[in-house]
């Protein structure tokens, strides 16, 4: 999507800042420039359109640590990629972000060893990152550094909290988590859905996804005018997916699946639509895992 294209999204459920609505959510240059009821008359002269007839639900993007480099690694207690070139390790970063924008985690957050492909994907991608580091690294323009020191995790200069307090997995939700890690779950937002059932609630889970964006100050984490234009939306006319909303209560247990997207917007852009990766280009790694399994 070239810049300035404009998308309007209609007749979906949405919680704005302070309820939830069923409405028309405008995107224009990277955010959200308009959310009601109804459109305005320019709204309806967007390049883009969506109409949901009232059978679907926005969200705001989530932002939570995820594997990137590793992704294909995961839970198979593989971490020396010495043998891999700086391509093999790009095409894996790719592969994660793939995967990231899939579950509707619109600003991935990394814990890695493997910053630069990272950082150059990131870049090319125009995908908002965020880092957590100890020490010193050569922040970059567009992405966002958490520093860890004496186990404390800052944001320019400005402390956070103890690392251990404000991160928390789907297996241990405290009362201090700001960052959700699902490293633990593969990097996939689906086993959110049992906590529903253990008694967290699915608004809380929901605030603990957003809150990243607030951390670094990309933005308030809400659906809103003037926010980013990172959103997810579910299809509730997929009959796998179905669900009726009738209110508020509806919206918030139709949330509690924790459902995979069927649309994603980063910056307002289409990312990933019904399966289909707009932008992030997913490569055949079969040859990189051969190289790892051999070693």
């Amino acid at each position: 999507m070239s810049e300035g294209v404009r998308v309007l999204l209609s007749n979906l459920w949405f919680p704005s800042r302070d309820r939830v609505v069923k409405g028309v959510i405008f995107l224009e240059n990277g955010k959200i420039g308009f959310i009601g009821e109804t459109p305005e008359p320019e709204h309806e002269l967007s390049e883009l359109q969506y109409d949901f007839q009232g059978h679907a639900i926005a969200l705001h993007g989530f932002s939570a640590i995820v594997d990137l480099v590793e992704y294909p690694f995961r839970r198979l207690g593989i971490n020396d990629f010495s043998t891999l070139s700086r391509d093999e390790l790009e095409r894996l970063t790719e592969v994660g972000f793939a995967n990231a924008l899939a579950n509707g985690i619109t600003m991935p957050i990394v814990y890695t060893e493997h910053l630069k492909p990272v950082e150059k994907i990131s870049r090319e991608l125009g995908i908002k990152v965020v880092i957590i580091h100890e020490g010193e690294v050569a922040e970059k323009s567009g992405l966002y550094y958490l520093l860890v020191k004496e186990g404390n995790i800052y944001f320019n200069d400005e402390k956070i909290g103890v690392l251990s307090d404000i991160t928390c997995s789907p297996q241990r939700i405290t009362e201090k988590c700001r960052i959700m890690d699902l490293r633990s779950t593969g990097s996939t937002i689906s086993s959110l859905s049992i906590l529903y059932e253990s008694g967290v609630d699915a608004g809380r889970l929901y605030r603990i996804l957003v809150e990243p964006y607030r951390i670094t100050r990309v933005g308030e984490g809400v659906v809103d005018v003037n926010e980013i234009a990172d959103l997810q939306v579910i299809d509730l006319g997929n009959p796998l997916k179905a669900s009726i909303i009738r209110h508020e209560d509806d919206f918030w247990a139709t949330v509690s699946r924790f459902m995979d997207p069927d649309i994603v917007f980063v910056n307002g852009e289409s990312y990933y639509e019904r399966g289909e990766h707009l932008i992030v280009p997913v490569k055949n790694i079969t040859g990189i895992l051969d190289k790892i399994s051999i070693k």
